[in-house]
């Protein structure tokens, strides 16, 4: 039973790109930051669960994608850093809470986490290429319909 794991990655990848709020956006986390980069986004699948399964072996699923968003802990004024994170986090959140459509066979993002997971934010700090980054990580469960057949 292969799930399409990558599509999902792609598409992910590819809003948070279109956007043009974090173009720096790569699949997986990455090994060190550029410099000067303001605020970078890594893309990496967290679960995949079947959570319905039809007779002909048609599948309802759910993807839980992880968003990490990075920012230098460092930046100067400490203020704007955590501003420019909030407004990051907030703008993806509203758009992907709403009626934004990711394309493929993403039905929706499952806002209050009725298969489970609810769509949230984590604050933090994380560790790239020995220098520290502030760090919030959008948990996005997804609904997908039909990226893997079972055999009835």
């Amino acid at each position: 039973m292969p799930f399409d794991i990558k599509s999902t990655l792609e598409k992910v990848e590819s809003y948070l790109r279109a956007d043009g709020q974090i173009p720096a956006t790569t699949i997986g986390e990455p090994k060190s930051i550029a410099p000067g980069a303001r605020i970078v986004g890594a893309v990496y699948m967290n679960r995949v669960t079947v959570t319905k399964l039809a007779l002909g072996g048609e599948t309802e699923e759910l993807h839980v994608v992880t968003i990490r968003l990075y920012r230098d802990m460092l930046a100067e004024p400490i203020k704007t850093l955590e501003v420019d994170m909030a407004v990051a986090v907030q703008r993806i959140v509203s758009d992907l809470a709403g009626d934004f459509d990711l394309g493929a066979s993403i039905r929706n993002v499952d806002v209050a986490g009725i298969n489970g997971t609810p769509f949230s934010t984590d604050w933090g700090h994380v560790d790239v290429g020995n220098k520290t980054y502030r760090s919030a990580d959008i948990t996005l469960p997804l609904i997908v319909d039909g990226s893997a057949t079972a055999a009835p």
